[in-house]
């Protein structure tokens, strides 16, 4: 027999070897106890959506199979007998199983009850048919749940403010008496809080209420369900919206129903009595007892509006008043007025008297008269207006003028409107003065001399437009004083030094006139005069300015000759800029100006003066002269057209001007187009080979031919850099668009693509496309320098294209890069061949071979020349004998192709020589268990190892690395265990399988661990009662002869062999029976406990440890 030491627990569940749990229970004696807490319980109607109770009954070491109970009446009185058989789950529908508890041997049962009534229990049985000990007096009282509504609760009442208390009337039912909370809130209910009312019905008494007396005949009457009127008196003083909504109830024996509960899972609708406590509107009049509204008479009075003045209230409103004409007439009641919401409000008085305000009414409450209620109305009187006017006379000239003084009466503002006559003659319109004041001066000087008249026509006031009056006309024979002034506004004139300019001036009074005026430069003043004027309207003719600067142009005096009357002048000066010096024009070209045929130009001028300028060129040769403006000094005429540009004329804004003589004409004239020189001596094909050719000559590489229509560049290898050099004619900077389609050397679509160069010099490089095989053409299309636009590129009138032919290069790979893998000590021969496949390019060809050999830094090249493959393949021999452990790297560097053509390959071939490793076991094992551990040690150097080995002739394999020189066989089943070989492994498609060498037979038996099992290997529980027996069985698997241990603990197991609340079994003995020569072992016990496996041996190996008896 073999003892298992190593990771055991790696690879054997203790489950699986000791299994089963035997448990013997002495059976104590079983009990109920009815509804334990004293609970009084409710079943509800079918309008409240709760659950039906369930009654507990607590059992007591035992679980119900039969129960049987009585429910009495309380309506009737009548008694009804239910029976009800088990066994009763969780999923019943009378009587559920609640909870259980394995600790004290406790079961909760709940009797569902679906009727009122009281509830009693007669008679229970345990599974083993034997009567369950209870109370049989104990009865539970199951009344109707508690129900209470508000009647009409979707109903909104309103109430206005002082009318009285508001009363809710609610509907309760059940068992009394009755506790209803309700909730009261304003407006959104944020601050609402809870109330109570509590109600029986009069002479009610039940077992629940203190000084209760039971009747002489036992009878449930009181438990009837009950139902009564209540009402809740709200007292609502202040305006606003209110809300009553009821939260619970509870009966007499403790039920609640929460309705808010039921609100929020949406298993009852809300029920909130809404009240708007109203506020009463009141109203005014807008009116000052001091000053009556007035009403105007025009031939029918007019209606006045007397404004209301609204508070509070909900709209349509309705205000109710009466009118009374004088004190000695009766009031009437006048028809009520209606306003909407936003309407305006007010009263129409047609007639003079006192309104005064009698009621108002909103849509839900009658209102307040506020001060003031009552107002006067009277008819407005019409205005009128008095004159009285005093001559306004000049000790020089006599009378000027006339005031008027003109006196009202009515309510102001006023307006007095009169016509003024000339010499007979009326003027065009009617003159008209307002004041807000009830006397008004008015001032009338006319500027003609005549016979004048003033004939008032009407008066106007606040009340009343346009009342006519019958006033005298006022007369008066005017001489005006003489006075001159500009006409129209001359200010702001400007001119040149040495012109002059002209003022026109009108003059008043009787001519003819004398006229005096000063010329004004800084400190400097001219005083210069005009006599014997006669006409109204005269020029005055300036002197030439001879200095620059700002000059002022004053009116001094005015003498009308007839009356040698004479009047000093205020009125506003005239101002006039004098420049320096006339303004000049130049053109700033020095030499013809070049422009593209199409386009237009800009030539440059300058200007001297002052801003704006205008100005007038033309074409030399032309007669038609080309107007313009401008605004800045230097600047510029744009022209489309070649010839030359003359200056004609400029002037500014003070004065004419000349053109620079030296400077007048400017010449422009067409660029010539830009172009490619297409010489075959002026192109360059740039980047070719120069192997042997002299200095000066052109190479073979990069000589360019025509053929027809074409040039023709040389033919190019796959991916060389090189460029078409061109010469360009015109003005730089040059832009030049061409065209080049690609064409497959191997069929295919051609390839279009367009590109765009550009080039500060009269060079331009053109990059040639070699990144693929195939032939490649440059359309040119177009160019463009600084003056020209999109050219069209020609050469003898016929499109310019450039071809060439990219060539392909060789390639060259090795036709197999797997590597090659050998053993030491084998060699591949004398000549090894190598096959290269060589691809496009023209042949003979030359290779660049590359070889890397072990522990060497620097490789080997080799180079072939004339190599010429069959059927694109080349056998190469390799110069190499492969004695030396590590890896030889060939590679094939470049292959180039009698034309220059080469490419590089990136091709690679390794040969690898391995080591051949050995085994041998650490020590020599025959007999293991399961759970064994047998060790092996490599021998020999490698990256990896792989070991073969059999278990029952199933073959396995593992890996090791180069660290681990320990081959570790973990025993995790039974069967001959033998170790085949340890090897190199080599690829698949090496001919061998590894490197290796030949091992002697290391073969090793492991045997399975015995397993007992108590019960089959189940948790059985077997429940004795006092002088009985229980039998407890072990069966073995292995082989004999066995022998066993066992521990016999507390019974703290449960069926589904747990241990009750995490409670740890105590051990009370240990048993041990050895070399049992079967695989069965029985014995018989009365004492209380759980049998436990704790170990098991048989001939070869054991599990667990072995124990002593206690």
């Amino acid at each position: 027999m073999i003892e298992m030491t190593h990771n055991l627990d790696n690879y054997i569940d203790k489950d699986e070897h000791l299994l089963g749990r035997h448990t013997i229970l002495i059976k104590p004696y079983s009990s109920a106890i009815l509804n334990p807490d004293d609970q009084c319980f409710c079943v509800p109607d079918t309008n409240t959506p709760i659950d039906l109770p369930g009654i507990p009954i607590v059992f007591n070491g035992s679980e119900p199979h039969y129960l049987e109970y009585t429910i009495t009446s309380f309506e009737t009185g009548e008694t009804t007998v239910h029976k009800l058989s088990g066994p009763f789950k969780e999923s019943s529908q009378v009587l559920q199983k609640f909870r259980s508890s394995h600790e004290d041997a406790k079961s909760i049962y709940k009797l569902r009850a679906s009727t009122s009534g009281a509830y009693k229990l007669q008679r229970i049985l345990d599974k083993d048919r034997v009567d369950v000990r209870f109370h049989h007096g104990r009865e539970v009282y199951v009344v109707n749940c508690p129900e209470a509504h508000i009647d009409h609760y979707k109903d909104t009442l309103d109430y206005c403010v002082g009318k009285g208390d508001v009363d809710i009337p609610i509907t309760v039912r059940g068992l009394p008496p009755w506790t209803v909370t309700y909730k009261r809130y304003v407006g959104t209910g944020n601050n609402a809080h809870d109330l109570l009312i509590e109600s029986e019905p009069p002479g009610y008494s039940s077992p629940f209420l203190l000084g209760w007396s039971p009747p002489a005949t036992p009878n449930y009457s009181w438990a009837k369900q009950q139902e009564m009127n209540l009402s809740v008196n709200l007292g609502l003083s202040v305006p606003g919206k209110y809300g009553f909504q009821l939260t619970k109830v509870k009966d007499g024996c403790g039920n609640v129903i929460d309705f808010q509960g039921l609100v929020a899972k949406n298993l009852r609708d809300p029920e909130i009595r809404r009240v708007n406590i109203r506020e009463r509107p009141s109203v005014s009049m807008k009116c000052d007892s001091q000053r009556p509204i007035k009403i105007v008479d025009r031939g029918g009075a007019s209606p006045a509006t007397i404004g209301l003045k609204m508070k509070r209230g909900d709209a349509p409103f309705q205000v109710g008043y009466v009118y009374q004409k004088s004190d000695l007439d009766e009031p009437q009641v006048m028809p009520a007025v209606q306003f909407k919401e936003g309407d305006a409000a007010y009263i129409d008085a047609k007639l003079p008297g006192v309104y005064t305000l009698s009621y108002i009414k909103d849509a839900f409450c009658e209102g307040e008269i506020e001060s003031p209620r009552d107002c006067s109305v009277i008819v407005a009187t019409r205005p009128t207006v008095d004159i009285v006017s005093h001559p306004i006379n000049d000790s020089c000239v006599g009378a000027i003028g006339v005031t008027v003084d003109a006196t009202f009466t009515g309510e102001g503002p006023w307006e007095v409107c009169f016509h003024v006559w000339r010499n007979g003659t009326p003027e065009s319109k009617q003159t008209c003065h307002s004041s807000s004041k009830p006397r008004l001066n008015l001032e009338l000087k006319p500027r003609l001399p005549g016979n004048y008249e003033y004939k008032f026509t009407t008066v106007s006031d606040k009340n009343y437009y346009d009342v006519k009056v019958d006033l005298p006309s006022v007369f008066q024979n005017i001489h005006p004083q003489p006075s001159a002034v500009f006409v129209d506004n001359q200010s702001g004139m400007k001119t040149c030094r040495g012109s002059s300019k002209t003022l026109d001036v009108e003059l008043y009074g009787t001519g003819p006139w004398d006229i005096e005026y000063r010329v004004i430069r800084g400190t400097e003043i001219k005083l210069f005069k005009e006599q014997n004027i006669n006409q109204k309207i005269t020029t005055l003719t300036l002197p030439p300015f001879e200095q620059e600067g700002t000059y002022s142009i004053d009116l001094g005096k005015v003498t009308d000759l007839a009356n040698r009357c004479e009047k000093d002048l205020n009125v506003a000066d005239v101002t006039i800029q004098v420049s320096n010096g006339p303004p000049t024009v130049s053109f700033q070209c020095d030499k013809p100006v070049e422009f593209a045929e199409g386009d237009k130009v800009n030539l440059p001028i300058h200007l001297t003066g002052g801003t704006p300028w205008k100005i007038t060129y033309g074409i030399e040769g032309e007669e038609s002269l080309i107007p313009d403006k401008k605004d800045s000094r230097n600047t510029f005429i744009t022209v489309d057209r070649p010839g030359v540009y003359e200056l004609k004329s400029v002037s500014d804004s003070f004065c004419e001007g000349e053109v620079v003589e030296q400077a007048r004409k400017c010449e422009v004239v067409y660029s010539k187009q830009p172009a490619m020189n297409l010489m075959i001596d002026s192109i360059r094909f740039r980047g070719g080979p120069r192997e042997n050719v002299p200095e000066g000559e052109i190479a073979p590489s990069e000589r360019i031919t025509r053929d027809g229509e074409f040039f023709i560049l040389p033919a190019v290898c796959k991916d060389a850099d090189r460029t078409l050099e061109l010469r360009l004619t015109g003005k730089a900077p040059f832009v030049l668009r061409y065209r080049a389609i690609y064409k497959p050397t191997k069929g295919g679509k051609d390839v279009q693509t367009l590109h765009e160069e550009r080039s500060q010099h009269s060079t331009m490089r053109i990059p040639i496309m070699t990144d693929q095989a195939g032939a490649v053409s440059y359309h040119f299309e177009t160019i463009s320098d600084a003056i020209y636009q999109n050219v069209e590129v020609r050469h003898e009138k016929k499109a310019v294209v450039f071809k060439h032919v990219i060539r392909t290069p060789p390639t060259a790979r090795l036709v197999n890069t797997a590597q090659q893998l050998y053993c030491k000590n084998e060699v591949t021969g004398v000549k090894e061949k190598i096959s290269i496949q060589i691809q496009d390019g023209v042949g003979p060809f030359s290779l660049a071979v590359e070889i890397m050999r072990p522990n060497q830094a620097l490789a080997e090249k080799l180079f072939e020349h004339d190599v010429v493959p069959r059927n694109g393949i080349y056998e190469w021999t390799l110069p190499a004998k492969f004695t030396e452990m590590g890896l030889y790297k060939v590679s094939i560097l470049r292959v180039t192709d009698v034309n220059g053509c080469s490419s590089g390959a990136a091709s690679t071939v390794e040969f690898d020589i391995l080591d051949t490793p050995s085994i041998t076991p650490l020590r020599s094992i025959k007999d293991a268990c399961v759970g064994d551990k047998i060790e092996y040690s490599i021998q020999g150097e490698a990256p990896e190892f792989r070991v073969f080995y059999s278990v029952d002739q199933t073959n396995y394999d593992t890996p090791l690395d180069s660290k681990q020189r320990i081959f570790s066989l973990e025993a995790t089943k039974p069967g001959l265990v033998k170790i085949n070989k340890v090897c190199q492994t080599l690829t698949k498609k090496q001919k061998k399988e590894c490197c290796t060498q030949p091992v002697e037979e290391m073969s090793t038996m492991i045997w399975a661990i015995p397993t007992v099992k108590v019960a089959d290997g189940t948790n059985l529980i077997t429940d004795l009662r006092e002088g009985d027996l229980a039998e407890v069985v072990a069966t073995f698997v292995g082989e004999p002869p066995f022998s066993w241990g066992y521990v016999r603990t507390e019974a703290v197991y449960d069926k589904e062999g747990q241990v009750k609340h995490g409670k740890r079994p105590v051990p009370l003995e240990t048993k041990k029976k050895e070399n049992i020569p079967g695989h069965k072992f029985s014995f018989f016990t009365a004492t209380e406990g759980t049998i436990v496996p704790v170990w098991i041996k048989d001939k070869h190996c054991q599990f667990g440890k072995e124990i002593k008896e206690t």
